[in-house]
């Protein structure tokens, strides 16, 4: 398993395209693909999941692998995808695997099922949330919309109210929230979601850590010999 560190978040979200049966038949077009992943969890029960466009389950990842390998498409680590766009040894189809993040549940529900499978693959981590730095401020704003049915925060110096009582109030304020709070430079980011965490009795540190992996999980990924 390869471990790449940026900085900064490195564009979170699910990737992944319909029609994967057709893949392996493909006469033309590209040499290969990269599937991008963010997170890796059991199906929740809650009405309220605005992030679940970002997740797949274990048994979607194991169907996936087993396709895969009964299509004989090749799974190849990002270097091997390199080397063979730089030799041009283009003969076979491949596809390369990737989870952005640093999500925790990689560790624990994805790579007991792709070491399984013996496969390589490739985590995108930000550095900053095992550092202990970085803060996952959407996990939180979910949280806090999750618990109140009315919430405030300070945007342009005014206090604005929502209301988050009706399921698709929740998802029309969580929407708007994280467009707005994408949109502040760091220390303005900071500065509003430990005000909303604050309001609401919200952990950010525990949350974050709970949500991301630590150095030790991240150790025990970049062990596996694929």
């Amino acid at each position: 398993m390869s471990i790449h560190r940026f900085w900064t978040s490195a564009g979170l979200g699910l990737g992944y395209f319909s029609g994967l049966a057709r893949f392996a038949e493909l006469g033309g077009g590209g040499a290969g693909v990269v599937l991008r992943f963010e997170r890796v969890r059991p199906r929740r029960s809650e009405r309220f999941q605005p992030l679940r466009s970002r997740e797949i389950t274990p048994q979607f990842l194991d169907r996936l692998l087993r396709a895969l390998k009964r299509w004989r498409c090749e799974i190849v680590s990002p270097d091997d995808v390199v080397a063979r766009l730089e030799e041009r040894r283009l003969r076979s189809r491949f596809v390369c695997l990737t989870f952005d993040g640093g999500s925790r549940d990689i560790a624990t529900f994805a790579h007991p099922i792709l070491a399984r499978h013996g496969v390589p693959f490739a985590v995108y981590l930000p550095t900053a949330f095992p550092d202990g730095i970085g803060e996952a401020w959407w996990l939180a704003l979910e949280q806090v919309i999750t618990t109140h049915e009315r919430i405030a925060l300070v945007i342009d110096h005014n206090e604005r109210w929502f209301d988050t009582a009706k399921l698709d109030d929740k998802y029309r304020v969580f929407y708007f929230l994280g467009t707005w709070l994408r949109a502040l430079g760091p220390a303005e980011l900071h500065t509003a979601i430990h005000d909303l965490c604050i309001r609401y009795s919200v952990d950010l540190k525990r949350v974050t850590r709970e949500g991301v992996m630590n150095w030790g999980e991240v150790a025990r990924l970049a062990a596996d010999p694929k």
